[in-house]
């Protein structure tokens, strides 16, 4: 495949909205969004060992987020398994 643009029909020259389109100033980029996700990625390293606290303060804190999230969920579903069963049993007697 080739880059060129040769397939593409050329724009109408006295179209006044791409006339207008033309003279609106242009963006300028920060060098593409590789550099932009490289920056978010830098900044979020920094910030995850930032001493905003005591690392075990923060490490308790990660630690029993980390583990509150799976032990509600398997809660849940034990809650729901229990109903569905209870359900079923009684549609059956």
């Amino acid at each position: 495949m080739s880059d060129t643009t040769d397939d593409k029909p050329a724009p109408s020259i006295g179209d006044p909205l791409l006339a207008a389109l033309r003279q609106l100033p242009s963006h300028a980029m920060d060098g593409g969004p590789e550099a932009r996700l490289q920056r978010q990625a830098r900044a979020a390293y920094a910030r995850s060992f930032d001493s905003s606290g005591s690392a075990w303060s923060s490490s308790f804190t990660t630690l029993a987020g980390r583990a509150a999230v799976p032990v509600l969920l398997a809660g849940i579903v034990g809650l729901y398994m229990t109903w569905a069963f209870a359900a079923a049993t009684a549609l059956l007697h």
